[in-house]
């Protein structure tokens, strides 16, 4: 029996190993809950400080930078050595942008949307195509490799 007990407990303690497949801090994918309506909601806000710049585009003297998944900076840039940052457009989930005329088009949600800005302090939606990128609601992430919380 003695020479039992002290096989079962060097099997376990040889058993136990100091490593773990588990990660430290890591970088993960996070999902973003939220109604329809919160979501689809665009407004034009006082600037805002630039944290996870993305895309930019310009016409004329405006550049305009997307903020990966909030929305999109509006920068005067007539005056190159001065930038200034005049407003910002709170768009859900944004991450694209383009201009063509006096329209910007980008996505919100999975949604194309389209944005006068003629008058740069009053820019207001006229088009909205649903499901226009029906990918970008997926229930899992594209990438592969990757943490997230599901």
């Amino acid at each position: 029996m003695r020479y039992f007990l002290m096989a079962a407990l060097s099997i376990t303690f040889w058993s136990c190993t100091k490593e773990s497949n588990m990660p430290g801090l890591v970088d993960a994918l996070v999902p973003v809950y939220g109604n329809q309506t919160e979501l689809k909601t665009i407004t034009q806000q006082n600037a805002q400080p630039i944290s996870m710049g993305g895309k930019i585009a310009t016409i004329g003297n405006y550049l305009f930078q997307v903020e990966d998944g909030n929305g999109i900076h509006v920068i005067n840039i007539a005056n190159p050595a001065s930038p200034q940052k005049l407003s910002f457009i709170k768009i859900p989930l944004c991450n694209e942008v383009t201009l063509k005329g006096n329209f910007l088009y980008t996505n919100n949600v999975n949604d194309l949307v389209v944005l006068n800005i003629s008058n740069i302090s009053a820019i207001t939606v006229i088009a909205r195509i649903e499901n226009a990128f029906s990918n970008l609601q997926a229930q899992y992430p594209a990438q592969t490799g990757v943490y997230f919380v599901c």
